[in-house]
């Protein structure tokens, strides 16, 4: 994970967990430009700008939070419809082999199965045209 800091809001780049929605570099390009390196330039906008675009991230690669704040230690999870589980808050994540790895959240975990980054969702949802009214899955 890569941190950056404009003194108001630390903004968090987890580059496994990113499905390349682009939200993030159609939303605010002046921020985020992955033909620079680095790639996020936070002292481009404002923080509520940043926020705002944060926001719309939906596997949660990019996460901000305020730089006076602690991290939020609560875990919420959502199903998304025909997609994956959203989860918000940091946790542990346990392998098949019983390896741990905390993960700060939002992420998103793949239902579908598709995924080339499991467990985390990469989009194979809607290419494989996913739907959760005929799975036994949650």
């Amino acid at each position: 994970m890569k941190e950056y800091s404009n003194g108001e809001i630390v903004v968090c780049w987890q580059p496994e967990k990113c499905m390349h929605a682009r939200e993030c570099v159609n939303g605010l390009p002046k921020v985020f430009n992955n033909a620079q390196n680095p790639w996020i330039n936070i002292e481009a906008a404002t923080s509520e700008e940043i926020m705002k675009v944060i926001d719309r991230c939906p596997s949660g690669a990019l996460t901000y939070r305020k730089a006076d704040k602690p991290e939020q230690s609560s875990v919420r999870i959502k199903v998304m419809k025909n997609g994956p589980l959203l989860v918000e808050g940091n946790c542990t994540l346990v392998d098949g082999d019983g390896k741990e790895d905390t993960v700060n959240g939002p992420f998103a975990l793949c239902r579908c199965g598709g995924s080339k980054k499991k467990p985390f969702c990469d989009g194979s949802h809607i290419r494989i045209g996913f739907d959760d009214s005929k799975s036994e899955q949650i």
